[in-house]
């Protein structure tokens, strides 16, 4: 599993994690909840090795990558997508997505890059196109889609849906459902906390840094904190 241990970090003079501690196992969507600030995205750089964390430990397989930086934790199996997508907006579709897997050879870039054709049928007939001239949605694909060409054991997906028309937002959700049925651990930021619910599997809600709730999505969804804060107090 992708795992984080008592994970404390933050930037210049600002603490935000306080020993946050979460498990993402291999064909499961685990799900990490919260407000605006609650240190979401934070966590998901300490796990891709992008922010140095101050104390804690992060393991991938048992293995110990504490020190490991972010992309020997990519050749590990750990992807991260992250929000905003941060894609090369005057390049093509296709070297967007070529661009995660410029380590690995031929053979292996042809074979994953298949996989993400195959993953986002949309996206063979925008190869041509410059990224900058797609939708929001499609730009989410293409995110998604050259993160899985480092062919992950664990996606790290930061606000995918943000700024989304909703369409696009159910297809992407859909689609890390998808991954985790074929085994990849998938840890989802969403700010739809009702549809990242339905495709989790466990999830934790974080407030100001600290776990304030953990357990199973079902557990999480139907917790009175959650309804009220987070799902407009229907369950």
């Amino acid at each position: 599993m992708l795992r984080a241990e008592k994970l404390v970090a933050g930037y210049v003079g600002a603490p935000v994690l306080h020993e946050v501690s979460i498990e993402v196992r291999p064909g499961e969507v685990f799900c990490l909840l919260g407000a605006n600030g609650a240190g979401k995205s934070t966590t998901a750089k300490c796990l891709a090795g992008v922010l140095r964390h101050a104390g804690g430990r992060v393991f991938v397989d048992d293995v110990d990558v504490t020190q490991a930086t972010a992309n020997e934790r990519v050749a590990r199996g750990v992807s991260l997508v992250p929000e905003a997508r941060h894609l090369f907006g005057r390049s093509t579709v296709r070297d967007n997505v070529i661009l995660g897997a410029w380590t690995r050879s031929r053979s292996e870039r042809a074979a994953s890059f298949d996989r993400v054709m195959e993953t986002f049928p949309q996206l063979p007939r925008l190869l041509k196109r410059r990224a900058r001239d797609l939708s929001g949605g499609e730009q989410q694909m293409v995110a998604i889609g050259r993160a899985l060409m480092a062919n992950p054991r664990y996606l790290i997906l930061d606000e995918p849906s943000l700024g989304l028309a909703p369409i696009y937002v159910d297809t992407i959700l859909q689609q890390a459902a998808g991954l985790a049925r074929q085994g990849v651990g998938v840890l989802l930021i969403e700010q739809n906390v009702g549809k990242a619910l339905a495709v989790g599997h466990h999830a934790v809600v974080l407030e100001t840094g600290r776990v304030a709730l953990t357990g199973t999505a079902p557990e999480i969804a139907t917790n009175p904190l959650v309804v009220d804060s987070y799902l407009g107090g229907i369950a």
